[in-house]
């Protein structure tokens, strides 16, 4: 299956094979797999999800030009925040979860591990890029409080600061006690500014940014969490650092408007999401390892983590009944993990696919002299990361072992916006066909409920 040649996915080891998913399997499914196209076409028209919250995700697509997700004025302000970028020294994005996992991706890919070692010339203008909140550990803040003074001190004066905050609530403790300690830490050295995500009307970010008359873009209603970096969210850090928002968007077009058919012969994120349904359902396929061959793309893969997990790791489905779907994400990246995981994926328990992410023009090009069997030569290390997956691939189908390929054209802002929302379809589709919904997670707000009592309970005993 293709997507107009830009993104190729290969389903041989997913279907068809005695050991894998069979087509008399999508027959027997049939009819859940037609109730997620319908489902998808309905979601898509009227915006509710299956518990009738709003669900808004197919318009992300279209946000700039629709005035449903953004308004005219965040617009107009988004036009001109690359220039907020480009006047401070640092840039510290504090999130969790959706509000720091696509984020990191976006750096990752395009800025790299290298990017706050360049002059500022060579980032184009652009700033150094941190990020805090997405742990509760103190000792990572302390480090980056340090860095900032070691830059203040080579600059030779106070270093300047924008605190990215990404918080719809505003009261998730990572990052808004990352952003009490940063306030407070950095103030002596460092210029502070303060850029908020947060919720359009209420909660405790919105509350202070109105009253200190702060910038403030809007998280949109109806947009989740994981759901969110083609939103607000990954929109502002984008054009924070440079990445062209307006090709991230038309690749997700491009794959809305391919996979919109109630047929999943001719959708190809409505088939993928069928076999893996049937590979869940009939052959006890209970874990997921997403693995990006490349180093700048391991991020991806903790990105999907977060997507798989949070959506279809559900107790009940929509009628109530206790059903405890999903399966367990495994985040891996090749070559690395071929020499770790790969063990485990061939010969340990039968239950789990794996979902390789492959890039056919790389993006920068080195041969080295390689001896095999008693040949020498010159071999392009990009033509040697292709074929350790295809090896891999081939290797666990030799055990039989099922596994499906994702293929982009190249490394783009364009190519990575049409792969996520691929898999915003994926996940959809196949949490309608499991009867769930995809697009909430109870689960995680049992913990916090638990988390916040604990640090009450804490206040109120050391007082």
């Amino acid at each position: 299956m293709t997507i107009q040649n830009e993104l190729d996915i290969d389903i041989r080891n997913l279907l068809g094979h005695p050991w894998s998913v069979k087509e008399e399997d999508l027959k027997d499914f049939e009819a859940p797999i037609r109730q997620a196209g319908r489902s998808l076409t309905e979601l898509r028209s009227t915006g509710k999800g299956p518990d009738g919250s709003s669900v808004l995700f197919p318009h992300l697509p279209y946000i700039l030009e629709e005035n449903l997700l953004m308004t005219e004025e965040e617009k107009e302000n988004l036009l001109h925040v690359h220039e907020l970028g480009q006047s401070v020294d640092i840039l510290i994005s504090i999130g969790i979860g959706g509000s720091y996992l696509g984020n990191q991706m976006l750096f990752d890919i395009f800025c790299g591990p290298c990017w706050n070692m360049m002059s500022r010339d060579e980032r184009k203008g652009f700033p150094q890029v941190f990020f805090a909140g997405q742990n509760m550990d103190p000792h990572g803040l302390l480090l980056l409080a340090d860095q900032v003074k070691r830059e203040s001190r080579h600059l030779g004066r106070k270093c300047r600061v924008l605190l990215l905050v990404i918080s719809k609530s505003g009261t998730t403790i990572e990052p808004s006690s990352a952003l009490k300690a940063l306030r407070e830490i950095l103030s002596p050295f460092a210029d502070l500014q303060l850029l908020a995500i947060t919720d359009k009307e209420k909660g405790a970010l919105r509350q202070y940014a109105n009253e200190r008359h702060l910038p403030c873009f809007t998280v949109p209603d109806g947009i989740g969490g994981r759901f969110s970096e083609l939103s607000q969210v990954g929109l502002v850090f984008a054009r924070l650092i440079g990445v062209n928002i307006d090709e991230l968007l038309a690749g997700a077009r491009l794959v809305e408007e391919a996979c919109r058919s109630e047929k999943a012969e001719e959708n190809p994120a409505l088939f993928l999401a069928a076999l893996k349904y049937a590979a869940s359902r009939k052959y006890g396929i209970a874990a997921e390892i997403i693995m990006p061959y490349g180093d700048t793309l391991r991020s991806f893969g903790w990105w999907y983590a977060q997507l798989l997990g949070e959506s279809l790791g559900k107790k009940y489905d929509t009628q109530g009944r206790i059903i405890h779907y999903g399966r367990i994400p495994v985040a891996a990246v090749g070559t690395t993990d071929m020499h770790s995981l790969t063990q485990e994926h061939q010969q340990g328990a039968r239950n789990k696919l794996v979902q390789f992410i492959s890039v056919k023009e790389s993006r920068s090009s080195l041969s080295v002299l390689c001896e095999e069997q008693g040949e020498e030569g010159r071999v392009p290390m990009d033509y040697m990361l292709e074929s350790a997956r295809q090896a891999n691939e081939k290797a666990l189908a030799a055990e039989e072992r099922m596994s499906c390929s994702i293929k982009i054209r190249k490394i783009s802002p364009f190519h990575i916006g049409a792969l996520m929302y691929f898999f915003f379809l994926t996940i959809a589709y196949e949490g309608a066909m499991a009867g769930i919904n995809a697009f909430d997670q109870p689960g995680v707000e049992d913990y916090k409920k638990i988390l916040h009592q604990d640090i009450k309970d804490y206040i109120v005993s050391h007082k």
